[in-house]
């Protein structure tokens, strides 16, 4: 699925900057992967899509309405930082993974995936790079206060 970064995704994640520490969480564009009956999976980048502020202003998170004939699969957003937003968790629980690219301090581009795994919340790190013990840190105490929400475990990977 990750694999198939079309030419609009690429656009935003060269949006994303290095996190500078204490900075506020920025999001870059963020986007749908659209499945279609017999069709492999194709990330969408939407410019009307953003997570940080609709997860933020209510109780749901609603992706807005596929367009006809597909299907939605996931959310994807281009970040300053890897680590969840307080209330991304939203997203999870409304049925979508999410995924979350962003640039490190060296330039290389780390993406995790938000989702749940055998009712449990967890956020695992795909590709080359993993996480730090530092990112894995903060994600542990995003996913301890994220607790409350799937009344489950939660686990950074």
């Amino acid at each position: 699925m990750l694999h198939r970064i079309g030419g609009a995704v690429l656009t935003v994640l060269a949006l994303a900057a290095a996190p500078a520490c204490g900075d506020p969480l920025k999001e870059f564009g963020c986007g749908r992967t659209l499945e279609m009956p017999g069709g492999q999976p194709r990330l969408m980048a939407d410019d009307q899509l953003h997570v940080l502020e609709q997860t933020g202003a209510g109780d749901k998170f609603d992706p807005g309405p596929a367009p006809a004939g597909a299907t939605i699969k996931s959310i994807f957003c281009a970040r300053s930082d890897i680590v969840p937003a307080p209330s991304d968790y939203k997203v999870v629980r409304a049925g979508y993974p999410l995924t979350i690219f962003a640039r490190d301090p060296g330039g290389r581009t780390r993406i995790a995936v938000l989702e749940l795994n055998g009712g449990q919340l967890r956020l695992r790190s795909v590709g080359e790079l993993g996480f730090t013990p530092e990112m894995v840190s903060r994600i542990q105490a995003f996913l301890d206060a994220s607790l409350p929400q799937f009344g489950k475990t939660a686990s950074a990977r």
